[in-house]
């Protein structure tokens, strides 16, 4: 009995381990691409990588155009400012990690930029 409860918990732990091995290595595959921009506008999106964008594409698929990681808005929504306008940002909606629409906004008020 003993035997089957430390079984059960070592299992429990093998799995806890790879859960967090791979989250830790999505992390540093997204700062891996933020870090191969050579200036740090670059971790924004452009209107030509907008375009690029279709649907049925996952987050990393976009990160990968940008070139750096969306600002979460809500659940599934993120938005990716723009490189050089201060009045526009492109957001990017995600239904169980697949794109399903993406449209041009217009950004107003205090920029953290």
């Amino acid at each position: 009995m003993v035997f089957k409860y430390f079984s059960l918990w070592g299992i429990l732990c093998l799995v806890g381990f790879s859960l967090v091995g791979c989250a830790e290595e999505k992390s540093n595959e997204l700062i891996s691409i933020e870090d191969s921009n050579a200036y740090t506008w670059q971790k924004y999106m452009n209107e030509k990588e907008f375009n690029q964008l279709i649907d049925g594409m996952n987050y990393m698929d976009v990160v990968n155009i940008a070139g750096g990681v969306g600002e979460l808005q809500q659940e599934g929504v993120f938005i990716w400012y723009d490189e050089m306008s201060l009045t526009q940002a492109y957001e990017i909606q995600f239904k169980k990690d697949q794109l399903i629409s993406k449209k041009i906004i217009e950004v107003r008020g205090y920029s953290t930029r």
